[in-house]
């Protein structure tokens, strides 16, 4: 494991840690941001598959860990990077403009809610104050909200 990584991993361990403190209790209608998925978006293209779907199901399993969801934040994160690695390292040079890295983020953030909320589903874990479209929807929004701002604001 090389010093990159592992600075990385600790960076996404920061990112957890915002969630738990930060932004768990910024919710709008009772959607939350998810800070993990546009970090894993942003590490795509500088690391291989392997090594970024290790660190997503690491991540994945200290969020399960820390709101008790054992194994489904890691399966939905595993996936979205399994998905979404290919589309995203052929397009990784290419300047996009801020409407753009919304776009993209929504719709990788839809696509880990749908796996998240589908596995829910299957568990019946939300079987009270269900409203499966505000979340999936909406937790996208506000995801893609905030990443577009955290991209705006990166040092590089």
């Amino acid at each position: 494991m090389n010093s990159e990584l592992l600075k990385d991993f600790g960076l996404g361990i920061v990112f957890v840690i915002s969630q738990i403190l930060f932004f768990q209790h910024l919710n709008i209608l009772g959607t939350t941001v998810d800070p993990i998925i546009f970090f894993l978006l942003w590490l795509i293209p500088r690391y291989e598959r392997s090594s970024l779907l290790f660190m997503a199901a690491a991540l994945g399993l200290i969020q399960d860990a820390f709101f008790d969801f054992w194994g489904m934040f890691m399966f939905s994160k595993t996936l979205l990077v399994f998905l979404l690695y290919n589309f995203v390292r052929k397009r990784a040079e290419i300047q996009l403009l801020l409407w753009q890295i919304f776009l993209f983020i929504w719709v990788a953030a839809i696509v880990h809610n749908l796996i998240f909320f589908g596995l829910n589903s299957f568990f019946e874990a939300y079987a009270v104050n269900y409203y499966p479209f505000l979340q999936i929807v909406g937790g996208a929004i506000y995801t893609a909200l905030v990443g577009s701002l955290i991209y705006v604001f990166r040092v590089k």
